[in-house]
């Protein structure tokens, strides 16, 4: 319903801009539709008319839907549809009408829609992403904040309701998980995920995640990468880097990418792995 309102708020501005706009224009508007010379320094009838249809295809129809990389083609497309075919309609229709006037001639008259005085085509094209851009910058990233902040306010009412486990069982379960990555090495494989994880420790996904998110304020990667990062600095004191290069014995420690490794060891150190070494 709010949004149906503002909907009819908007056509309403813009149906009362566009009456103010018509009335401006000093032309009779039976006599003087053709008639250059009685009006040089107001629009032609037409372009007045023509020139919201042109602005409103463009900047509601052909920007938000064509205006990307995969549809750009399409916009091309659009865009000649809109700027271009109308004028080449009006240039045609008024040679058939009046045969003293040659096509070429009123294509770049003054009351072209590309090439006239004042320029539709350039008050349309300029004009419409002026008002794109508004609606979409002021408007939707109003709204994008306004979601953003509810999401958030859901996601930390959530975790409060999310019970941490019992002490007892919190310290049990985390010994097994820690007996079980020690024994397996499971953290070496850059693949493992929290549902292996679980099974190893012999518990449920769900348990898990509350053990680390709520029991140990962590969370499944940082978990870990904690382990790989133990595992990175005791290759270190061993000297494999002698064989392997930093990245190299990252890789091996568990690690997908150099970049996800440096982030890490920053995050649980301090420090680069360089300075460490």
């Amino acid at each position: 319903m709010i949004r149906v309102e503002k909907l009819n708020i908007e056509a309403v501005i813009h149906l009362l801009f566009w009456l103010f706009i018509f009335s401006a224009v000093n032309v009779n508007w039976t006599t003087d539709w053709f008639d250059k010379t009685i009006r040089p320094n107001t629009p032609a009838p037409l372009s007045a008319l023509i020139f919201p249809v042109i602005f409103y295809a463009h900047a509601l129809w052909a920007i938000p839907k064509f205006l990307n990389r995969e549809k750009w083609h399409l916009y091309l497309l659009s865009f000649l549809l809109i700027f271009m075919v109308p004028e080449f309609i009006r240039s045609a229709l008024l040679v058939s009408f009046r045969e003293e006037v040659a096509f070429g001639a009123e294509l770049t008259s003054k009351d072209s829609l590309i090439f006239g005085e004042p320029n539709v085509f350039w008050l349309a094209l300029s004009f419409s992403f002026a008002y794109r851009f508004s609606k979409d910058w002021f408007v939707r990233q109003r709204q994008i904040e306004k979601l953003d902040k509810q999401l958030s306010e859901r996601s930390r009412r959530k975790k409060k309701d999310v019970q941490a486990l019992e002490q007892e069982e919190a310290e049990e379960l985390q010994q097994k998980l820690e007996d079980a990555l020690l024994k397996s090495q499971a953290y070496l494989n850059p693949k493992l995920s929290l549902a292996e994880l679980a099974r190893l420790g012999g518990t449920t996904n769900k348990k898990l995640s509350t053990l680390l998110n709520q029991n140990m304020h962590t969370n499944f990667y940082d978990f870990i990468n904690s382990y790989r990062i133990a595992a990175f600095k005791k290759a270190v004191r061993e000297g494999k880097l002698e064989q392997l290069s930093i990245v190299g014995l990252a890789y091996q420690c568990g690690f997908k990418s150099k970049s996800s490794f440096y982030r890490a060891f920053k995050k649980e150190t301090g420090m680069s792995p360089s300075a460490f070494i």
